[in-house]
């Protein structure tokens, strides 16, 4: 039998918030909405190359950077406004379908709700605070405060440095593999918010996987007895 969780430590940007607004902004710049994933994918390395070499930077200004990184690599001329637009879209994310619900399932059964995230606090207080769910959650992380990226474990210990709960009573719930593993890594048990994706194999697996927010948030009640 695994520990009990007390402690639900959520990924925020696209597992909690949906892209879909950043998706459609993109367009203003003359890309494609599938250019999303690709200029994710863009940034994200940049920030794990960043992070293993000790320079991290703001996630937002990994994101800018990466943007007109796709924006040269598609060949698209986008002016100033245009840019500005698709970064601001990220404001303007909504909670995903059954966020309210998942969080709700959660306080209810007296598990304390922690948001960590590779973005600003403030942002993510904001996100939070206009999808009415900042009242469920107890502790919003960054990793401004340790200058490293999820997945490096330092980014995992500031939910247990928060909380006060050994790292095995933590669930990192994500839409991301690579979040998971690091969460796993960092000792922490794991749910993977699927949503139709592959689980990569070569990384270590989640502990528990449903299609939706909801879906994983039985999964961690019923876990509980």
């Amino acid at each position: 039998m695994s520990e009990p969780i007390d402690v639900a430590v959520f990924d925020i940007i696209e597992t909690v918030f949906s892209l879909e607004p950043v998706r459609r902004a993109i367009a203003t710049c003359g890309l494609d909405g599938r250019d999303l994933e690709t200029w994710f994918a863009f940034g994200l390395r940049d920030a794990f190359a960043l992070d293993v070499t000790h320079r991290a930077k703001p996630f937002p200004d990994i994101l800018a950077d990466a943007l007109d990184e796709l924006l040269a690599v598609r060949r698209v001329g986008a002016n100033q406004a245009e840019r500005d637009a698709v970064l601001g879209a990220f404001a303007q994310m909504p909670a995903q379908t059954g966020a309210g619900e998942c969080f709700d399932m959660l306080r209810d059964s007296g598990i304390r709700i922690v948001a960590l995230s590779n973005g600003p606090a403030e942002r993510t207080r904001s996100l939070l605070e206009s999808a009415d769910l900042d009242t469920h959650v107890s502790d919003i992380l960054s990793v401004e405060a340790v200058g490293r990226f999820k997945p490096h474990e330092s980014v995992y210990r500031l939910a247990f440095e928060a909380t006060g709960v050994a790292p095995a009573a933590h669930c990192m719930i994500a839409c991301h593999a690579w979040d998971l593993h690091g969460a796993k890594r960092a000792g922490m048990q794991t749910a993977f918010v699927q949503r139709g994706q592959h689980y990569p194999s070569v990384m270590q697996p989640a502990d528990m996987a449903g299609d939706e927010l909801v879906d994983v948030a039985r999964l961690i009640v019923e876990r509980q007895g």
